[in-house]
C-alpha cells in the first residue's frame, strides 16, 4: 500500500510539474473622453444709472453716477460685443453691437446718451484634478450724460425708464 501511495504521489507531483505556470497578466486599451461645451455668459443684476436732479435750463451737462454690469463667462471667450435696446420709448436708440455699446433716449422730456464700456477681463482658473476652476469676469461700466439747457416735461418724483444691455458672444 505504501508503494502504491508513493507511486501515486510521484505521478501527481509529475503532473503538477508539467502543468503550465499561471502568471498574472494585464491588458490595456486607450479610449477617448469627449465633450461638446456650450459657452455661456451670465450677467449679474445691474444697478440704476442715476442722473440725480436735473434743473430745467441748467448751464452744465448732467452726468449720471456710473453703474457696472458684470458678466461671468466661459474661460477664453473672444469677440464679445454689446448693444442697448431700442424699445425704451420715443427717442431711444442703440447702435449696432460693438466692443462699447452706445445708446440714447429721452426721459421726463430730457435727452440722454449712454455707453457701456468693457473693462479689463479677469481670467478665471483652469480646472484640475482637485478644482473645478473658475469663470472669466467681464465688467462693463455703464455711464450717461444729459446735455445742458433742456426744458424737460413736468413730472413729479423720480422718473424711471427700463433699458436693456445685451451682450453677444
Amino acid at each position: 500500500m505504501k508503494k502504491l501511495l508513493a507511486t501515486l504521489l510521484t505521478s501527481i507531483t509529475f503532473l503538477v510539474a508539467m502543468m503550465p505556470a499561471t502568471n498574472a497578466a494585464t491588458v490595456a486599451q486607450p479610449f477617448n473622453v469627449t465633450v461638446t461645451l456650450t459657452s455661456v455668459c451670465t450677467m449679474a443684476t445691474i444697478g440704476d444709472l442715476a442722473f440725480g436732479t436735473y434743473t430745467a435750463f441748467q448751464a452744465g451737462a448732467q452726468t449720471a453716477t456710473p453703474t457696472t454690469a458684470t458678466l461671468t463667462c466661459t474661460r477664453g471667450l473672444t469677440g464679445v460685443t454689446a448693444n442697448f435696446d431700442t424699445t425704451a420709448g420715443i427717442g431711444s436708440t442703440g447702435a449696432a453691437a460693438a466692443a462699447t455699446a452706445v445708446g440714447a433716449g429721452v426721459i421726463a422730456g430730457l435727452e440722454y446718451n449712454i455707453t457701456a464700456t468693457p473693462g479689463t477681463t479677469t481670467a478665471g482658473t483652469a480646472a484640475s484634478s482637485v478644482s473645478i476652476g473658475t469663470a472669466d469676469s467681464r465688467p462693463y461700466t455703464i455711464a450717461g450724460t444729459m446735455p445742458a439747457s433742456q426744458a424737460g416735461t413736468s413730472a413729479t418724483g423720480v422718473q424711471t425708464q427700463v433699458r436693456t444691455l445685451t451682450v453677444n458672444y
